[in-house]
């Protein structure tokens, strides 16, 4: 068993049990309800923790999470604007200055 992926953020440790699941690797989370002890312990043993209970199965699921995380950190770029060049993050869906749609990517 070993130790692939640590958050804060229960939510997204539980998207990433999901995803792992979803690909057919057997895993678990660890601290899912640890946070009452933050304070007595040091917060970052507190953290949730997701497991893969199959060695064999570790390195296709670092390639899931790191496809998974290289993938979100390109939805978080920017587009500029064809009618004004107003620069915007990627969210946005029509420029705040002059109301042209977002380009299709």
């Amino acid at each position: 068993m070993k130790k692939i992926f640590v958050s804060q953020n229960l939510v997204e440790v539980e998207m990433r049990k999901d995803r792992l699941e979803q690909a057919g690797i057997q895993c678990m989370i660890k601290n899912q309800r640890a946070s009452g002890l933050a304070g007595e312990i040091p917060f970052a043993e507190v953290f949730p923790e997701v497991w893969v209970l199959h060695d064999q199965d570790y390195d296709k699921a670092r390639q899931l999470i790191e496809d998974e995380t290289a993938a979100l950190q390109s939805n978080q770029g920017h587009w500029t604007c064809r009618g004004c060049g107003e620069r915007h993050e990627n969210q946005f869906g029509a420029c705040w200055k002059c109301g042209q749609d977002k380009p299709p990517s």
